[in-house]
């Protein structure tokens, strides 16, 4: 089911692109879209000798392009040369959206510090502070406004579409009657863009899913929300959580 929160996230990551690029190109003199493909793996590989940014391995021929501070909505991290690091494919991955320093003392301790300096250092060297946080108030209040108008723009949409006809319903039934639960009820309960709390560790967030877990034969309804906080989606049965607001 397509949801507003996906379409804020990219929102958000295509604003911090053009911004970083926009920067770029104002500070360094590099045009925007430089920073993609070939040109930037090869142009980073060489800055850093073809080794990782992190482990200091050498790289492969697969190497990932990474965002040393990630770019979403939580770490406003931006498609700036300073923010860019060649990584190997360990590293990228165990540091997904962790803040830089907490990766690298979790999976690099003894050169921790070192390799933080070094790429703080770079990152101002080429103007591009790590530091984002004065743009948090700015992108949230974007994030909730593009929210808002897919929200209200999906619901005028929905009314262009017109009335299913009689065949469409009687084909959905039969689809109903052939899969492992009808949502319907789940769904009237825990609406999309509704916001709920989990019982067990308070987490909350903005329902945008439901989906069906355990073993076949005894599988139960989720409800999937995504927690902000966390850049991350979560799922709960129905009767972990409860409703604290419907979508606005």
């Amino acid at each position: 089911m397509g949801n507003k929160s996906n379409a804020s996230n990219a929102a958000v990551r295509a604003l911090l692109t053009l911004l970083g690029e926009r920067r770029d190109a104002e500070v360094l003199g590099i045009a925007p879209g430089e920073l993609r493909g070939k040109k930037i793996r090869d142009t980073l590989a060489e800055e850093f000798d073809g080794r990782c940014a992190y482990c200091i391995d050498e790289l492969q021929d697969n190497f990932d392009v990474d965002h040393i501070v990630p770019i979403n909505q939580e770490n406003l991290g931006m498609q700036m040369m300073g923010n860019l690091a060649p990584a190997c494919k360990p590293c990228n991955a165990n540091k997904k959206g962790k803040n830089l320093l907490e990766y690298l003392e979790e999976f690099h301790p003894a050169s921790a510090q070192s390799i933080h300096e070094k790429l703080t250092k770079r990152a101002t060297k080429l103007g591009s502070d790590l530091d984002s946080s004065n743009l948090r108030k700015f992108v949230g209040d974007f994030y909730q406004e593009i929210s808002s108008i897919v929200l209200a723009k999906s619901e005028v949409a929905m009314s262009l579409l017109g009335t299913p006809s009689s065949e469409t319903k009687e084909a959905a039934r039969e689809i109903q009657r052939k899969t492992d639960y009808d949502f319907s009820e789940v769904a009237r309960q825990f609406p999309v863009g509704a916001f709920v709390r989990a019982h067990l560790d308070g987490k909350v967030g903005e329902v945008v899913d439901y989906t069906l877990e355990g073993p076949i034969g005894n599988r139960k309804p989720h409800v999937k929300f995504y927690v902000a906080e966390d850049d991350k989606a979560y799922r709960r049965s129905p009767n972990q959580i409860e409703l604290i607001r419907r979508s606005v």
